[in-house]
Order: C-alpha cells, then sequence, then structure tokens
C-alpha cells in the first residue's frame, strides 16, 4: 500500500506561515465574495431596466384600441335540449 502522507501539500509548521496562509484565504473568499456581489448587483439592475422596459413597453400598447376579432360576433349556435327521463 502506498503512503500518501508525503504526496500531497502539507501544512507549514511555522505559525507565521499558518497565519499568513489564513490570511490569504480569508482574503480570496473576501474578493470573490465582493465580485460575486458585483455581479449579482449588475444582474438585478439589468432585470429591473428590463422590467421597467416592458411595463413601459406593455403601457404604450395597451393604450391602442385592441382589435376585436369578428370571428366571435357572428358564430352560429344550435341549442341541443335532452329529455331528461330519470
Amino acid at each position: 500500500m502506498r503512503n500518501f502522507q508525503y504526496s500531497f501539500y502539507r501544512v507549514p509548521q511555522s505559525p507565521l506561515a499558518r497565519f499568513g496562509l489564513a490570511l490569504l484565504g480569508i482574503a480570496i473568499l473576501a474578493v470573490s465574495m465582493f465580485i460575486g456581489l458585483i455581479f449579482l448587483a449588475v444582474v438585478a439592475g439589468l432585470a429591473i431596466l428590463g422590467a421597467i422596459g416592458l411595463t413601459i413597453r406593455n403601457w404604450l400598447v395597451g393604450r391602442k384600441k385592441p382589435s376585436e376579432p369578428d370571428d366571435l360576433r357572428h358564430v352560429e349556435y344550435r341549442v341541443v335540449r335532452r329529455d331528461r327521463r330519470d
């Protein structure tokens, strides 16, 4: 069986190096979170602008008189009666 104890990254023995790596990890997490928040703000802003644009478009189109199809007014109906023999 192979011993993988020394083939992977080992944590440094120096407390100062460990502290530096911990600070580096925290800094990388903070920067990635900040970049993620920026992207989230951009996406949310674009969604809000799109919603405003669609609202204005629907408001302008809705002001026009809607054209009613003639098919709904000129329909022939036939009443079908069934005698109930219950």
